[in-house]
């Protein structure tokens, strides 16, 4: 196999993989109901908008 499509078959797999962790998130946004809580560990998020641990 190319190099190349290596590194498009890994890239696809990463993209997939983004999208099906957020998904919560990216439906919230597209029907524009609120967005669901964070999780506890990321701390970048204001604690009101994060699940309590």
């Amino acid at each position: 196999m190319k190099k190349e499509t290596v590194i498009g078959i890994i890239l696809v797999l990463f993209a997939g993989g983004m999208i099906y962790v957020h998904r919560r998130v990216i439906k919230a946004f597209l029907t524009g109901k609120p967005m669901p809580k964070a999780p506890a560990w990321h701390f970048w998020v204001n604690e009101k908008a994060r699940k309590s641990s």
